[in-house]
């Protein structure tokens, strides 16, 4: 495992946690969001445990590699989803990048964690 590895799993474990907390609080922002995205409201708290759960596999990671490897799999799958949502509905380039970012750490994340 090498620094990179590291410094992306708790970079990305902390904007996670961060998100996380905003959809489990339902920020008026979440919900527009999620409105524009054509998306029900009921599972904005399922996304965000889903993001603690990756959280808590990057971090939980750093004593077994191979849980951090499926944790940077399985966000880089969330946030390739988010994007394609955004990218579906025509959202705003300002609104799209976000997801995209953080599909490109986690697969930055995947990769330096193999």
């Amino acid at each position: 495992m090498s620094l990179a590895s590291h410094i992306l799993s708790v970079v990305l474990a902390l904007v996670c946690i961060a998100s996380a907390y905003a959809d489990l609080k339902m920020m008026p922002q979440i919900v527009e969001s999620m409105t524009k995205l054509k998306m029900p409201t009921r599972i904005i708290p399922a996304l965000g445990i889903a993001k603690i759960a990756g959280a808590a596999g990057l971090l939980i990671g750093f004593s077994d590699n191979n849980l951090r490897i499926y944790a940077a799999f399985c966000l880089a799958m969330y946030f390739l989803l988010a994007t394609w949502f955004h990218v579906r509905v025509r959202d705003t380039v300002a609104n799209t990048i976000p997801a995209l970012v953080l599909c490109l750490v986690s697969v930055a994340t995947l990769l330096t964690s193999i």
